[in-house]
C-alpha cells in the first residue's frame, strides 16, 4: 500500500517510518513537512494511504485531507495528533482513524491493519486481471474493446499505476519508436478515441483523464490482482504464477519484479 506521511515535525516522520520499516505491506513513497508538497505528489502519483498530522501551520491536516480526497477519492486517511480535542472534528470529516501521539509500534500496527481491511472492503465497479492475459471487467463482466490497440493502451495505463503516460511513450511502446505510420498522429488519436468510446459504452468514462500531451487513469477507482498482490493479499500472492500481461512484451520486466517480491513475501 503506497503511503505518504505529512507532519511539520521531521522527527515524528522519521519515528513513524522507523517503526513501520519491517511491515512489508506498506511502502512509504513520500515524507513531507509541507502540505502543498503532499498535494503535488498525489496529483502525479498513486497514494493509497496518508498519515497526516492535524496541527500544522498554514494548511492544517483536515484541510489537507479534503484536498487529497478530491484528488483520490478512495484514499485512506489517518490523523496523528497530540491533542484529543481534534479527534471529534477529525471523525466528523470522515477520517478513517485517529492515532494519538506519542505512539508506539503497537499503535502503528493497529493503524496498518485497519488500513488493509478498509482497502479490501472498498468495492470497485472496475477491475483488471493482469496475472496471465490482461483483461478489464466492469460490474464483473469482461469489457470488449473497440480495437486491440485500445485494449493495449488501457493495459499500459494500468501498468503505469495511474501515473501519466506521455503521447511519446504511447507511440513508442505501442507502435515502436521508428514507426512512421503514426507520425501524423492519426494512429494514436484514433486509439485514444476508441478507448474513450469503449469506456463510454460501459459508463466508465470517468476512469480516463486526458491532459495536454499525456493520458492516465484514476487507479483509485479500480481493483486488480496486481494491486492486491502489492498490498500483501495472500490469495493474490498465490495466484501469481510467473505470468503478467502475457500479450505484451513491454510488460515482461514486471515478471521478475513480482517473482522476487513473491519470494520475499513467502520467506516472511
Amino acid at each position: 500500500m503506497k503511503t505518504i506521511l505529512v507532519d511539520d515535525m521531521l522527527l515524528d516522520l522519521q519515528l513513524f517510518e522507523l517503526k513501520c520499516a519491517d511491515m512489508p505491506d506498506f511502502e512509504i513513497v513520500g515524507k513531507f513537512t509541507e502540505p502543498q508538497q503532499a498535494i503535488a505528489y498525489a496529483v502525479g502519483n498513486v497514494v493509497d494511504f496518508a498519515l497526516l498530522d492535524i496541527d500544522m501551520p498554514g494548511m492544517n491536516g483536515m484541510e489537507l485531507a479534503q484536498q487529497l480526497r478530491q484528488i483520490r477519492g478512495d484514499i485512506i486517511i489517518v490523523f496523528a495528533t497530540a491533542h484529543p480535542k481534534f479527534a471529534v472534528d477529525a471523525l466528523k470529516m470522515k477520517a478513517d482513524y485517529v492515532i494519538f501521539k506519542p505512539f508506539d509500534r503497537e499503535d502503528i500496527a493497529d493503524v496498518m491493519e485497519r488500513a488493509k481491511l478498509l482497502r479490501r472492503r472498498q468495492k470497485k465497479r472496475i477491475s483488471f486481471r493482469t496475472f496471465g492475459a490482461f483483461d478489464m471487467l466492469v460490474d464483473g463482466k469482461p469489457v470488449h474493446f473497440r480495437s486491440g490497440k485500445a485494449k493495449e493502451l488501457m493495459a499500459l495505463c494500468v501498468y503505469r499505476e495511474g501515473c501519466p503516460v506521455s503521447i511519446h511513450e504511447i507511440v513508442e511502446i505501442l507502435w515502436g519508436e521508428s514507426s512512421t505510420a503514426n507520425a501524423d498522429g492519426i494512429g494514436y488519436r484514433r486509439t485514444i478515441k476508441e478507448l474513450a468510446d469503449t469506456l463510454r459504452d460501459y459508463a466508465a468514462e470517468e476512469l480516463m483523464i486526458r491532459a495536454r500531451g499525456s493520458l492516465r487513469i484514476r487507479i483509485e477507482l479500480t481493483d486488480s490482482d496486481y494491486r492486491r498482490f502489492m498490498d500483501g493479499d495472500e490469495d493474490a500472492i498465490c495466484q501469481y504464477q510467473g505470468v503478467f500481461m502475457q500479450q505484451y512484451s513491454w510488460a515482461e520486466p514486471m515478471v521478475y519484479t513480482l517473482q522476487e517480491k513473491k519470494e520475499r513475501m513467502l520467506a516472511r
